[in-house]
């Protein structure tokens, strides 16, 4: 599955600015097309600030571009009137995306674009997210960790991360939280991890159980443990991720740590 379209959620600030660096270095590794979308509040279609405030955005969208590491990348550039999250992905433009790229500055989100709304726009996007914390410079993937209850569903949905596996050929460190709460034998584990090896031959990979307190503590403490450089999941949206939890852990982590998060909606 080809990665032909990025939508990066722009609105000028610094953690979108991170986010269009990373998107940029993607797009020049798999050909893709950059698409930014900037999200403006609509004051009704006869208010005199509507017409100043879209010539304002447009002047500052046609200077996008200019930045260094944008050179030479092809990229369309619109804008959206507000509207609901929850509504987001109506649009068909947005439903066509391969994959989104996102800034947050945790708990708060992308500010003017989806305020607090960022674990939300995790939790209901059809197509894979990657969220990132801070500025990289050259965005690289040496070490990615797979979290996994390795269900059927959850060894489908790799499939979504393929492209950028694909891209950067990482060490893919696939990893099983064990908890008080939902312990799992580890030959059971180790069975439904086999199953997934049989579906995708990776090239370079370690299989772990972790034990921890929590599934978010045990992904994170694990991630730290190897320096990764990215985290990867699958979310169950509103029903919680791994089924054994209320919230989502994906939520959490993007909220939590200043790993880069790819993860897509089962």
């Amino acid at each position: 599955m080809a990665m032909k379209n990025i939508l990066v959620p722009y609105d000028f600030s610094d953690c979108a600015t991170d986010a269009l660096r990373v998107a940029a270095k993607l797009a020049r590794l798999s050909g893709s097309m950059l698409h930014l979308v900037h999200v403006y509040e609509d004051m009704g279609d006869f208010h005199s600030s509507n017409h100043w405030k879209r010539d304002d955005i447009e002047q500052r969208l046609d200077q996008v571009p200019e930045m260094p590491f944008l050179k030479g990348l092809p990229m369309k550039r619109f804008m959206l009137r507000q509207f609901g999250i929850t509504e987001m992905f109506r649009n068909k433009h947005l439903r066509g995306m391969d994959l989104i790229v996102m800034g947050s500055n945790g708990a708060r989100g992308i500010a003017g674009m989806v305020g607090s709304n960022t674990q939300r726009v995790v939790r209901i996007a059809p197509m894979p997210i990657l969220v990132i914390k801070h500025q990289v410079e050259d965005f690289d993937v040496k070490g990615l960790v797979y979290a996994s209850n390795f269900t059927e569903k959850d060894i489908e949905k790799f499939d979504e991360f393929r492209p950028l596996v694909e891209l950067f050929k990482p060490k893919v460190h696939l990893l099983k939280v064990n908890t008080p709460a939902s312990f799992e034998r580890s030959a059971d584990t180790y069975k439904a991890i086999d199953r997934f090896l049989q579906r995708y031959e990776l090239r370079k990979f370690s299989t772990t159980i972790y034990n921890d307190l929590s599934i978010e503590e045990g992904i994170l403490n694990f991630a730290r443990g190897i320096d990764a450089d990215m985290i990867a999941m699958a979310t169950h949206g509103r029903k919680g991720f791994f089924h054994v939890v209320n919230g989502s852990v994906t939520e959490d982590i993007v909220n939590r740590t200043n790993f880069p998060v790819l993860s897509v909606k089962l």
